[in-house]
């Protein structure tokens, strides 16, 4: 498409009186940005109006569930997605970071996916595949509703005074708060709620500043 759009059109034109319902449009190189996936297909989708057709995203820029969102709003029908972005070289698009923009940012696009499984499907996969989820990675890595800076647990704390739509609950997960250096009470208060602990104001602030000594060490 970015050199000869003639010859993808004399290929779908071909295509096109072939016994096939769905044909796929891959960026199988994972080289195209947000902008071109949107011009490419809505391109094809707006000349071959009858046709089905499905969007295949690579991730080697980190860029596929941002392809993803354009290629759904260009008019794609279907995607290529996989459990934990597994694929070649940097992977495919992941289901679950999909999943979560297409319900947040396209809510007329409905999907049979449970969020709620996403997070053990994840799991499951990751123990027979061998390939390791990364700790940050967006939904299911380990780290990525646990919350660290004392002032993200003090706002959790004042009415989830930083919201975002990504609430753990959603996808069978719970928040957590870290405890390290950049700890503050509220880190401290909310590990303390879970089984029933009441610090005085005192002692609350001889651990807060115990922890953090910690934390400076490294531990």
């Amino acid at each position: 498409m970015r050199h000869s759009r003639e010859y993808v059109y004399e290929f779908l034109d071909f295509l096109r009186d072939q016994p096939v319902k769905r044909i796929m449009l891959p960026d199988t190189l994972g080289v195209l940005i947000p902008s071109e996936v949107q011009e490419f297909i809505s391109d094809i989708v707006a000349r071959y109006p009858k046709l089905h057709f499905d969007f295949h995203a690579h991730n080697d820029y980190d860029l596929g569930t941002a392809n993803v969102l354009e290629g759904v709003k260009a008019g794609a029908h279907g995607l290529h997605l996989t459990i934990n972005g597994m694929g070649e070289r940097a992977g495919n698009a992941p289901l679950a970071s999909a999943i979560a923009v297409l319900n947040d940012f396209m809510p007329d696009v409905k999907t049979a996916v449970a969020e709620k499984s996403l997070y053990s499907v994840s799991k499951l996969v990751e123990t027979f595949s061998g390939f390791r989820i990364p700790a940050n990675k967006p939904v299911v890595g380990e780290n990525v509703f646990t919350q660290t800076a004392g002032i993200h647990a003090d706002g959790d704390k004042k009415n989830k005074l930083y919201f975002s739509d990504l609430m753990p609950e959603r996808f069978g997960r719970q928040r957590k708060y870290a405890l390290g250096k950049t700890s503050g009470k509220a880190n401290i208060e909310n590990n303390l709620h879970a089984p029933g602990i009441q610090l005085s104001e005192a002692d609350l602030k001889k651990v807060t500043q115990k922890i953090i000594e910690l934390g400076d060490k490294k531990k």
